[in-house]
């Protein structure tokens, strides 16, 4: 039986960010082989650009237990700033590229993650947070969910907008948002 722990969720450091983006790469395996492989290869990219992210003025932060970093989250104080999709009203923060590494899962530590982006959205007095997901990412939809995030499909938006290829012509970019406050 796993047993839920108290991760220390703290800001990535320079000297960690190809751990962190190993801990992306196995937690998108899985991925691989339910999308065409050109889209998979463009959004474990997107997924993996810690530093894109950070230059947007993301946070990047880590979950690390036992002394090893076991997952990761991105959290946006203006969730346009990360460049994707159609604009969140003015206010609203934003999170991206959630991932715990597989040996890790059922911890507790994705709740965790989400958490701690929630707190930051608080402290910034932030009105919402939102983020964009996949279909096929039911796990992730499931935290989620039960982290309080709802479908508001006003903000959904072609893949193709985001991932230049030829396989995202029929996948959408799921919205969930959180009111705060």
């Amino acid at each position: 039986m796993l047993t839920m722990v108290s991760p220390q969720i703290r800001p990535l450091r320079p000297g960690e960010r190809e751990s962190t983006m190993a801990v992306i790469r196995r937690a998108n395996a899985e991925f691989a082989a339910q999308v065409p492989e050109d889209l998979y290869a463009s959004y474990l990219a997107s997924a993996m650009d810690l530093e894109g992210r950070l230059a947007a003025g993301g946070d990047v932060l880590v979950a690390e237990r036992d002394s090893r970093i076991v997952g990761t989250i991105t959290y946006f104080r203006e969730a346009n700033d990360e460049g994707m999709g159609p604009g969140f009203p003015v206010g609203t923060a934003g999170l991206r590229a959630t991932a715990v590494d597989p040996a890790s899962r059922g911890l507790g530590l994705g709740v965790a993650l989400v958490e701690a982006c929630l707190e930051r959205a608080r402290a910034d007095h932030r009105a919402a947070i939102a983020l964009h997901t996949a279909g096929f990412m039911t796990a992730a939809m499931g935290l989620y969910e039960r982290t309080g995030f709802v479908r508001d499909r006003s903000f959904d938006f072609p893949a193709r907008d985001f991932f230049q290829n030829g396989s995202a012509a029929d996948f959408t970019a799921l919205a969930f948002v959180r009111r705060l406050g």
